[in-house]
């Protein structure tokens, strides 16, 4: 088993360093591209949001490499308002025109401690699936906000003070059985997809001792949050 383990992560190794200079020819390409382009065009801006989504990629990558080798990543502070902008930039351009995406800017500092990278990329798989859900004409909101535990709850969050990241959706919602169900790794109801998004989404917010919270009810839409805890325990906290 050991020996099976110990190939594993030669192989994931090896993978990561390969794709890894695939990303690094892509970043190349997009930068020289950027820098060829008239300035506040709307193709240069297509090439810095490929960019910038590169260098999530490369920065991803390295994060995972660090885990497949049994070390702790790094722990970045996190701006929420930095991280919703970012997520802005990278959703809008993987959600359909005719959904309108809203990311509404705290209206207070937010920070807490933990994988700014891994926050993006959870807050973006939330917005895919948001999208995905929803239908022409609909809306999906992102929003970020200071919220207070005051005893644990059936989350497993102890009590304290937590950075709460909303996406809603005002898409088809999901039944008591597909809820109950939906972070199990490998389940998914579409016709093409892993049933890894929520699995590794409820997972990363658990590596950081917070929680993934869903509602959902037929033809009512979604609400993903996730909670992190803040940096600071600030008296003017609500009540969650």
């Amino acid at each position: 088993m050991a020996q099976r383990l110990d190939a594993l992560h030669r192989m994931s190794g090896a993978l990561t360093h390969d794709f890894n200079n695939l990303l690094g020819v892509i970043l190349s390409a997009n930068e020289r591209l950027a820098e060829e382009l008239p300035e506040g065009s709307e193709q240069r801006k297509l090439a810095l949001i490929a960019l910038e989504a590169a260098e999530r990629g490369a920065e991803l990558l390295r994060r995972a490499l660090t885990l497949a080798q049994g070390q702790a990543p790094d722990s970045d502070t996190i701006d929420a308002a930095e991280a919703l902008a970012t997520v802005r930039g990278l959703a809008r351009q993987a959600i359909t025109p005719d959904v309108r995406l809203e990311v509404r800017e705290p209206n207070q500092a937010i920070a807490c401690a933990g994988d700014r990278v891994g926050l993006e990329m959870a807050l973006l798989n939330l917005c895919l699936n948001a999208g995905h859900a929803t239908p022409a004409g609909g809306r999906v909101v992102v929003q970020a906000h200071r919220v207070q535990v005051g005893r644990s709850d059936h989350l497993g969050l102890t009590a304290g003070a937590y950075a709460a990241f909303s996406v809603r959706d005002t898409g088809c919602g999901m039944s008591p059985e597909t809820l109950t169900r939906a972070t199990d790794p490998l389940f998914t109801t579409k016709a093409t997809g892993t049933g890894l998004g929520l699995s590794s989404v409820a997972d990363f917010a658990r590596s950081a001792g917070g929680a993934l919270s869903l509602w959902s009810r037929p033809g009512q839409g979604t609400t993903a949050t996730l909670y992190l805890p803040l940096l600071d325990a600030a008296p003017d906290a609500v009540a969650a």
